[in-house]
């Protein structure tokens, strides 16, 4: 059950900040350098009002908080597991 929760962690996770990213990218402001290299994918995910349209960014907000909470129960179903392991159960 653990690996379960695991996986649909991680890979729900990272399917929810890539799509963040992708929703900043398509709601990028005109007055903000364009999106390259040197644009901070995490600075992006932190103040997206400073980087997207004041429209996109709540659903933006609302991706990476889901996505955290995702990779957090990742991270929490695998502590549980390694105590388990650690415990003998």
């Amino acid at each position: 059950m653990t690996e379960a929760i695991f996986l649909v962690g991680l890979l729900g996770g990272i399917a929810s900040l890539v799509a963040a990213i992708g929703v900043a990218r398509q709601n990028w402001r005109r007055d903000v350098a364009p999106f390259s290299r040197h644009t901070s994918s995490f600075k992006v995910l932190a103040r997206p009002g400073s980087y997207a349209s004041a429209t996109a960014v709540g659903s933006i907000r609302a991706l990476t908080a889901i996505g955290y909470g995702l990779l957090g129960a990742a991270i929490l179903s695998l502590g549980y597991q390694l105590l388990a392991d650690l415990g003998g159960r």
